[in-house]
């Protein structure tokens, strides 16, 4: 280990390791639908993580002792019905990780008491709840129209000490109504989405398409992460429109 000054710890990262189980299903259901179901266990040592210096959008690779996830998926699809494609999908996760840390750049001022801690805390990916869905209309052989939206119970964070007034000071009053300072979780997050697709031209050998994407239709302000040792304050992105033109061999 070598001290960089009095509160900036520099560590080693040692390689990941890990054993993953999975087992799963699969079914079709009236020639039109399939179920996937799968449950999924996993268990690490040197966890691989990336910590974000003082909160800005420059990141250093971590490791922290062990971490263990466990959790299930299942999805539900449509393959065709009356020109209608879609899916549903739905994910538990359940990921508690376990200090101390082994390797990384540190500069906060309480990330040297990590070096001796044997806390456990929730893992960043740590969401236990989460809902996608799809749903796309074939108007003609040329174009198409789609409808998507997600729903997140919310991240944990677990490094916030001061008081929910002086977050709102530093994070202003709508970041913090999107956190639960009693269940030490942001508060669900939830997307509506919406894209088109139109080919220009079309021949044997080419085709020109158009596409447009409209995220977040709402303009909803959702918090992805907030003030965490590892993952720092991440908020989703506004309403924004992208136009594409692709041109296909």
């Amino acid at each position: 280990m070598e001290r960089l000054g009095r509160d900036v710890v520099r560590l080693p990262v040692l390689p990941s390791r890990g054993d993953f189980y999975e087992a799963g299903l699969s079914k079709a259901i009236a020639g039109r639908l399939r179920l996937d179901a799968a449950l999924f266990r996993r268990r690490m040592t040197d966890v691989a993580d990336d910590d974000l210096l003082l909160n800005t959008g420059i990141s250093f690779p971590i490791a922290f002792r062990r971490a263990g996830i466990n959790g299930a998926e299942i999805k539900l699809e449509l393959r065709r019905w009356k020109n209608i494609f879609g899916s549903l999908g739905y994910s538990h996760l359940h990921g508690v990780g376990q200090l101390p840390i082994t390797g990384g750049l540190f500069l906060e001022d309480e990330a040297a008491t990590r070096l001796a801690s044997t806390g456990r805390f929730s893992v960043t990916q740590d969401q236990r709840h989460t809902i996608r869905g799809r749903a796309t209309y074939q108007f003609s052989s040329s174009g198409w129209i789609a409808l998507s939206g997600s729903y997140g119970s919310g991240l944990p964070f677990e490094d916030f000490d001061d008081t929910p007034e002086e977050a709102v000071e530093q994070f202003g009053r709508r970041v913090v109504d999107r956190v639960n300072f009693q269940t030490g979780r942001v508060r669900p997050s939830a997307s509506l989405d919406a894209s088109a697709g139109f080919a220009i031209t079309k021949s044997s050998k080419h085709a020109l398409r158009v596409q447009a994407e409209v995220r977040n239709l709402t303009n909803r302000l959702d918090v992805i992460n907030f003030a965490g040792l590892f993952s720092g304050t991440a908020i989703a992105a506004p309403r924004s429109l992208a136009i594409r033109l692709v041109l296909n061999h």
